[in-house]
C-alpha cells in the first residue's frame, strides 16, 4: 500500500501525464486575441499578478516580483502603491499593474481572489505558482474576454486553446552549470535540499548531477565518484525544514550544500559551519549566505515584458511556453570570486553559450534507476545518439545514477521514454 504521500503523489502524475499526453495534440486553429479597453477608461489596460506569498521570501515569489518590476522600463512610472504602479506608455495608454501578494495555496482562496480581481476590471492575469492553475483554468472558460497565464512546467492549454496559456523555465539548465562548478572545484558529495519528489525539482537534481559528473571529470577526477545525497522535506519553503535538512546533511559529512527550495535557508545554514560552503537557487543568494559559490536564478522579466507587449499589440496567443539560457529565462549569478577561479567560471559560460548553441545535458549514454508500478527498482537507459525529450523531462521520475536519496513515487504505467535523435552535428562541449 502507498503512503498517503505517496498516493497523493501518484494521483498527481497520473493527472499530469494525462494532461501531457493531451496536449501533444496541434492546435485545431491559431488565434489572435484581442481584448476590448476597460469599460471605464479605454486608454488603460489592466494586468494583475498574483502571487502565493510575499516578495520578501528572498526566493520564488521574490524572482517573480522581480521580474514584474522589469515592465517599468516599457515607459515612465506615474503611479505607485505598494506593490502595484502604473506605468505610462510610449503610445499615451496606461500599464495598470496589480501585484497581489500572499494569496496562499488553497485552491477556494485561490478563485476568490481571482474572480475579485476579474470584477474589478482585469483584462490579463498570471498566477505564478502551481497550486493556481484549477482557479485559472475554470475561470478562462467563463470570461473569454480575459487572457489568462499560469505558471507552471506542465502544459494544459490545448484543451482550452483561445485564452489560457503556460510558462516555465528550464531551471535544469542551470542546475546542470551549478552542478559543473562545484565538480571543477573537486567537490564530489553534495547534500542536496530537496522539495518535493515531482518532475520539476527530480530533472533539476538530475541536472545538477549531469554537471556535477562532468566537472569531475574535467577536473582530471572519476565521474563515478559523484554523489547526490537527496533529503525531501515535502514542502516549497519551510524555514525550520531546509534549516534542519541541511544540519542533518553536514553532520552526515556533506561540505558542500545545494539548496533547492524556494527560500534560501539551508544555504543559509550552510555558511554558518566552517569549511562548508553553499549553491544557491532560484534568486541570489549572496546577502545570505556569502560561502555560496554561485546561484542559478528564474529571470521571469523577458517573459512578462513580450507577453504583455503582445498583449497590447493584439498578437498575443495561447502557447505552452518553456524557455531555457537562450531566452535569457536563466541566469547564473552571485559568482563568488574568492571560491570560483576565473577559468571555471569562463568553463561554465561557455557551457551556457553551448546550450544556447544546442548542446544538451540529457543525451546518451545515460543510465539512472527509478520505481516501477509495484515499486520495485527498475533501470533506465538512454543510449548514445539519443535524448531526453521535452515530455520526458517534464514527466521526469526517475534519478540518473550518482544520486542518492528516496526515489519518486513511479509513473502509473512505468517509465515509457519517448526519446529523440540527438542534435546532428552534435555540439561539442568546450573542455
Amino acid at each position: 500500500m502507498y503512503s498517503s504521500r505517496a498516493f497523493s503523489i501518484l494521483l498527481l502524475i497520473a493527472l499530469l501525464t494525462m494532461s501531457l499526453v493531451a496536449a501533444r495534440q496541434p492546435l485545431a486553429v491559431s488565434l489572435v486575441t484581442t481584448l476590448p479597453a476597460t469599460a471605464t477608461d479605454p486608454q488603460v489596460f489592466k494586468v494583475v499578478f498574483m502571487l502565493a506569498d510575499s516578495p520578501t521570501d528572498n526566493g520564488w515569489n521574490a524572482a517573480h516580483y522581480r521580474g514584474i518590476t522589469q515592465l517599468k522600463t516599457l515607459g515612465e512610472v506615474t503611479e505607485s502603491s505598494a506593490l502595484s504602479f502604473k506605468v505610462k506608455l510610449t503610445d499615451g495608454r496606461i500599464l495598470d499593474v496589480s501585484v497581489i501578494e500572499k494569496v496562499g495555496y488553497n485552491d477556494a482562496d485561490i478563485e476568490r481572489v481571482l474572480r475579485s480581481a476579474l470584477e474589478k476590471g482585469a483584462q490579463m492575469v498570471f498566477g505564478t505558482w502551481w497550486d493556481s492553475q484549477w482557479a485559472l483554468s475554470r475561470l478562462a472558460e467563463e470570461r473569454a474576454d480575459v487572457l489568462f497565464e499560469h505558471c507552471s512546467g506542465y502544459p494544459m492549454t490545448k484543451s482550452n486553446g483561445r485564452n489560457l496559456a503556460t510558462y516555465f523555465i528550464k531551471q535544469e539548465q542551470g542546475d546542470y552549470v551549478a552542478g559543473y562548478v562545484v565538480g571543477r572545484l573537486g567537490y564530489n558529495k553534495v547534500g542536496l535540499v530537496g522539495t518535493h519528489p515531482i518532475p520539476e525539482p527530480v530533472r533539476g537534481i538530475n541536472g545538477f548531477t549531469l554537471g556535477l559528473q562532468r566537472g569531475l571529470q574535467e577536473a582530471g577526477q572519476d565521474p563515478k565518484t559523484a554523489e547526490v545525497r537527496v533529503v525531501w522535506i515535502n514542502s516549497w519553503l519551510d524555514v525550520q525544514k531546509e534549516q534542519l535538512a541541511a544540519d542533518g546533511l553536514i553532520a552526515e559529512g556533506y561540505k558542500v550544500i545545494r539548496q533547492m527550495a524556494d527560500t534560501p535557508y539551508s544555504s543559509q545554514t550552510a555558511c554558518q559551519e566552517p569549511g562548508v560552503i553553499a549553491v544557491g537557487y532560484g534568486t541570489d543568494v549572496t546577502p545570505y549566505a556569502p560561502c555560496a559559490l554561485v546561484t542559478n536564478e528564474w529571470n521571469w522579466g523577458p517573459y512578462y515584458i513580450t507577453r504583455i507587449q503582445e498583449a497590447l499589440a493584439g498578437t498575443w496567443k495561447p502557447h505552452d511556453w518553456w524557455g531555457g539560457f537562450e531566452s535569457d529565462a536563466v541566469i547564473m549569478t552571485g559568482w563568488n570570486a574568492n571560491l570560483v577561479p576565473a577559468e571555471v567560471r569562463t568553463a561554465a559560460e561557455q557551457i551556457i553559450a553551448d546550450i544556447k548553441a544546442g548542446f544538451e545535458p540529457f543525451c546518451g549514454p545515460l543510465s539512472g534507476t527509478g520505481l516501477d508500478p509495484d515499486n520495485k527498482e527498475v533501470r533506465i537507459e538512454v543510449p548514445q545518439g539519443k535524448c531526453l525529450t521535452d515530455m520526458d523531462l517534464l514527466t521526469m521520475q526517475w534519478f540518473v545514477d550518482g544520486v542518492k536519496g528516496e526515489y519518486p513515487s513511479p509513473p502509473p504505467e512505468g517509465h515509457k521514454l519517448e526519446l529523440k535523435d540527438a542534435p546532428t552535428p552534435v555540439p561539442t562541449p568546450t573542455k
